[in-house]
């Protein structure tokens, strides 16, 4: 029976819980500034720096500047080193560094590891009072008048941003797969076949229109079309096609949707809630005469989604005579809001249960006092 309703719309259920991350990707790099000849750097004066060759983390180029009697006056007995971004970048560069002192070994030394997290602009960032010039000269990591500093260098690359899906549960960020396999496209190859009829060896008459279609297919997919369709079953012409099958108890439009459904496992687009309506009872029409069950739960799904004041006598209705608890019991819920209920006894939704299903008016009736 075709239920026709306007305003079709809504949701049901409690909303689905997930969670995902927006992960930045960092980029890691070392750089290692070797001083060699470090009484002659000492003839730079105070505020003024020698500058390392360019190097590349991140996607951007940075370059270490080295100042062997500080960065000013008030540091004048300190190296100071920093770090330097080559280019402007107007909205910054986050970079986690770590200067490092190395000793003969290549370690770096505790005492003069320091670290920090900055956002790189115009202006550079590293320490003034890295380590006392005295310091170095009478410590054993100064040797054959050199020594190393190491720079740690780990870039937030926002060109590379990958989200990842979240255990709802622990909130665990899950890594992807080494190997990622794509979803299914089974349906899209079948869905082509059907869309173009390349090897179809039944054809369906229903209303004007022919429908080519293949038979291994909707036996696969129905126990009735196996015993409908079968070879000994078949009549076919002198030229070995098989014999149209002609369908008495559908619209056109509406065997179309359903092949729609064998083949790709899923319901074609509906323009409009009224083709909705119209069309959603055929296909459960369909789905009891041709066994297909899964096709009953996704119609039934779909018309939960369309409950409203307008419609839910009527889909109440119908859920009622097909057997359909799980869309009976969110037409109840619907119903058991004051307000909704308010709206639909301004329409003729109350009179339509009493003369199609009066036992579940009546429960309903006997919930709702129950409730007060």
């Amino acid at each position: 029976m075709p239920m026709t309703a306007s305003n079709i719309g809504g949701s049901r259920g409690e909303p689905l819980r997930s969670a995902s991350a927006i992960v930045a990707i960092t980029e890691s790099g070392q750089h290692l500034l070797k001083i060699d000849g470090y009484f002659g750097t000492k003839d730079v004066p105070t505020g003024s720096y020698i500058e390392s060759r360019s190097f590349r983390v991140g996607g951007h180029s940075w370059h270490i500047r080295y100042c062997p009697n500080g960065d000013n006056s008030t540091c004048s007995d300190y190296i100071s080193i920093f770090l330097k971004l080559d280019h402007n970048v107007p909205q910054g560069v986050r970079a986690k560094y770590t200067f490092s002192l190395l000793d003969h070994g290549g370690k770096p030394v505790p005492r003069y590891t320091l670290g920090s997290e900055q956002t790189f602009g115009d202006l550079s960032w590293g320490y003034a009072t890295f380590i006392k010039r005295d310091e170095l000269e009478k410590s054993e990591h100064l040797k054959d008048d050199r020594f190393t500093i190491r720079c740690d260098l780990t870039v937030v690359t926002s060109k590379e941003i990958q989200r990842m899906d979240v255990d709802i549960d622990t909130g665990a960020i899950l890594q992807p797969p080494l190997v990622v396999v794509p979803p299914s496209d089974l349906h899209r190859h079948l869905g082509g076949l059907l869309a173009t009829g390349e090897g179809a060896d039944v054809t369906f008459e229903v209303d004007t229109r022919t429908f080519a279609a293949h038979r291994c297919v909707l036996m696969a997919r129905s126990p009735v079309f196996h015993a409908e369709l079968s070879l000994s079953s078949l009549t076919t012409t002198n030229d070995g096609a098989a014999v149209a099958v002609q369908i008495e108890d559908m619209e056109a439009q509406d065997f179309e949707a359903f092949l729609h459904y064998i083949y790709t496992d899923s319901l074609p687009e509906m323009k409009g809630s009224e083709a909705a309506a119209m069309m959603l009872p055929d296909l459960v029409a369909a789905a009891n005469r041709y066994k297909m069950e899964r096709l009953r739960l996704v119609c039934e799904d779909k018309l939960s989604g369309f409950v409203n004041v307008t419609t839910v006598a009527v889909i109440l209705a119908f859920a009622v005579e097909h057997h359909f608890l799980g869309l009976k019991e969110v037409c109840l819920k619907f119903l058991e809001d004051p307000a909704n209920l308010r709206e639909v006894t301004k329409t003729d939704g109350l009179e339509h249960l009493s003369k199609s299903c009066p036992s579940v008016l009546k429960d309903m009736i006997t919930k709702l006092a129950a409730a007060q």
